[in-house]
């Protein structure tokens, strides 16, 4: 099976990640199908989001005040299901030869990475090819045939708890895991009104839970 990676940077006309960016939130999510009609792709997918809760809450306001959205519905404060319309030249990722190996990302700036696989080559590059254009402004970042062992959706995403979400919500939105560092460790404690002992503790035990799965996901 072939398998590519691809990134697709921010855009203002990508609804999920132009929000992603203005709201500075990250998801990692799923599609769960589509059906077109009118020349119009009707997309359901499935995700978690990343972020400062008065973020993520401004997210969700907007992305419900969109004409493109059709349905929201929240499961809880980082998990959900959203429903929109889009483009018919869309439709293509979401071949039933494509597979989605891992969850897409979205990362805080608006920039996506797309992991699919596919026995059909031809078809997996027709989808870098589109990537690749003007309108999307992406690149291949890597492509090679191997053996696909197992693929990563959504409900193996691990459970935190809140104070564990809290504390590895505040490190991605404050850049703990950038290059180079943007935060020290002290300072997001400071933020999160807690000991430097206390968010150490809550943001080791959460990278334990989230490790092994992102792991799986980047790689």
């Amino acid at each position: 099976m072939w398998s590519a990676k691809c990134l697709i940077p921010a855009k203002d006309g990508m609804l999920v990640a132009s929000l992603a960016k203005k709201h500075h939130v990250a998801l990692f999510g799923y599609p769960l199908s589509c059906q077109e009609k009118n020349r119009t792709c009707y997309i359901l997918s499935t995700g978690y989001m990343v972020g400062e809760p008065a973020n993520k809450k401004s997210f969700l306001s907007d992305l419900k005040k969109d004409k493109r959205t059709i349905k929201v519905d929240m499961t809880n404060e980082h998990f959900g299901f959203w429903l929109l319309k889009q483009h018919q030249s869309t439709k293509m990722f979401y071949d039933p030869l494509i597979i989605y190996v891992k969850p897409f990302y979205i990362s805080p700036t608006g920039d996506q990475i797309l992991e699919l696989a596919s026995w059909d080559k031809e078809k997996l590059m027709n989808i870098v090819r589109m990537i690749q254009t003007a309108l999307y402004g992406g690149k291949l970042l890597s492509i090679t045939q191997k053996k696909i062992n197992h693929i990563t959706i959504m409900t193996t995403f691990p459970e935190l708890t809140e104070k564990q979400k809290h504390a590895f919500d505040l490190a991605v939105e404050h850049g703990y895991y950038g290059y180079p560092r943007k935060i020290s460790m002290q300072k997001l404690a400071k933020i999160m009104k807690t000991s430097y002992a206390t968010y150490e503790f809550h943001l080791r035990n959460a990278e334990k839970k989230l490790m092994p799965y992102l792991h799986s996901t980047v790689n």
